[in-house]
């Protein structure tokens, strides 16, 4: 009975922050452009693009490297958002953050570089949020991103985890029978 208390309770923290995911999304988007990691693209382009469709509904979705280069279609001039995942340490242009910002309606990005805290609308500072440890790169990528993503209204679902088998379990926390 314990357990299955515990797993309602995590499966209904996923649900709040399914909803706080959502109350963070702007409004109007029809195109957005995504800066991609030089670390390590912990998502692959095809399901961040899908799942960037999910969000927005109406949105054509644009990437970049961080060098500027287009991946795919080029990106228009200006774009409703931008989804900048470059870290602190990549390279980018000094003023490149800047220039992204000019071509954006709204920008949400890591808190990295000189100007990025006060330009974006909003920013995700992972050194407040790290954990002090030396954390595999691709862990700590796929956390950062997540929380980037969060904060432009982009939620992944974590699907694909399994559960432990309650077969033996469940019938311990039936009632008994009934003697006919």
């Amino acid at each position: 009975m314990q357990q299955n208390d515990l797993e309602s309770q995590a499966l209904l923290e996923q649900m709040r922050q399914q909803e706080s995911i959502k109350s963070q999304r702007f409004a109007g988007v029809r195109t957005v452009l995504v800066v991609l990691s030089s670390y390590g693209m912990v998502y692959d382009v095809a399901s961040l693009r899908h799942e960037i469709r999910l969000a927005y509904s109406d949105a054509t979705v644009f990437f970049r490297t961080t060098l500027g280069k287009p991946i795919g279609a080029a990106a228009p001039a200006y774009v409703d958002l931008l989804i900048d995942l470059t870290g602190p340490g990549q390279r980018q242009g000094l003023f490149y953050s800047l220039k992204l910002r000019r071509s954006a309606r709204s920008a949400v990005g890591r808190n990295a570089g000189l100007f990025r805290k006060r330009i974006y609308d909003r920013t995700y500072d992972e050194k407040a949020h790290s954990r002090g440890g030396h954390e595999d790169v691709l862990a700590r990528e796929r956390a950062v991103q997540k929380q980037v993503l969060a904060l432009a209204g982009v939620g992944f679902v974590p699907t694909g985890e399994t559960h432990p088998d309650r077969g033996k379990t469940i019938a311990l926390g039936l009632p008994p029978m009934q003697r006919l």
